[in-house]
C-alpha cells in the first residue's frame, strides 16, 4: 500500500520550487502525492504540470502594515483552516509536509 502524502506550501514560487523538486523522487518510491494549495496562487500553475491532485483554500495574509484586507484575511484562514480540514480527512496521509507562505497556516 502507497504511502500519502500532502504537499503544501505557497504565495511565491520560493515556498513552492522546493515541494516540486520533491515530487519525482516521491513518485519513484511510489508515493501517493497530493497538494494543497491557495486557490488561484502561483502554486496552482506551478504544480499543474506534475499530475497529481491539487486542492485549493481560502488563504490570508498576515500584513504587518495597515491594509483593510487586515480585517478580512483572519476569517478567510478560518475558512481555509476547515477546508484544508476536510481535504486531509479525505486524503488521510501519512505525512503532511509544508514548505511555508500563507497557504500553510491554515493546512
Amino acid at each position: 500500500m502507497a504511502k500519502k502524502i500532502v504537499l503544501t506550501g505557497g504565495g511565491t514560487a520560493g515556498h513552492v520550487t522546493p515541494n516540486i523538486a520533491l515530487i519525482p523522487r516521491l513518485k519513484e518510491l511510489d508515493y501517493e502525492i497530493y497538494y494543497i494549495g491557495s486557490y488561484e496562487g502561483i502554486e496552482k500553475k506551478l504544480i499543474s504540470d506534475y499530475n497529481i491532485p491539487y486542492y485549493g483554500i481560502a488563504t490570508g495574509k498576515f500584513r504587518r502594515y495597515f491594509d483593510p484586507k487586515n480585517f478580512t484575511d483572519p476569517f478567510r484562514v478560518m475558512k481555509g483552516y476547515g477546508e484544508a480540514r476536510k481535504y486531509l480527512k479525505q486524503i488521510q496521509p501519512d505525512i503532511v509536509f509544508s514548505k511555508g507562505g500563507f497557504v500553510s497556516v491554515p493546512v
